[in-house]
């Protein structure tokens, strides 16, 4: 059986920090926007501006958070409150209150052209 040396295991850990560097990355760049689709109507927020925000729904008003890139339901009217359990997470979703909040990211210029 082999063992795993020192240059295995520096590999292995550089390996997991970029993954995990690029990914919180790319969530945090400054052209991410916060979606809300809600009982047929859309909404755009920013997500490199923090703020709560409400948004009426089909049973009551949701309570929604941005901060630092990332979003999560504070509050909402219905009653299991397994949106608010999410934490931060996107998508969210509150199907009793017909609402769904997710991070996408604004098209800009392209890096390449494949075909």
């Amino acid at each position: 059986m082999k063992r795993i040396k020192f240059s295995d295991f520096l590999f292995i850990a550089v390996f997991l920090f970029l993954g995990v560097f690029l990914t919180v990355k790319k969530v945090m760049t400054p052209g991410a926007i916060v979606k809300v689709k809600a009982c047929d109507e859309s909404y755009e927020f920013s997500a490199s501006k923090n703020g709560i925000h409400k948004i009426q729904g089909a049973i009551g008003v949701t309570t929604f958070e941005i901060k630092d890139g990332k979003i999560r339901i504070i509050d909402s009217p219905c009653p299991n409150k397994i949106c608010i359990h999410q934490g931060w997470d996107s998508p969210l979703v509150c199907l009793p209150n017909n609402i769904v909040i997710y991070l996408e990211q604004k098209e800009g210029k392209l890096d390449a052209v494949t075909n």
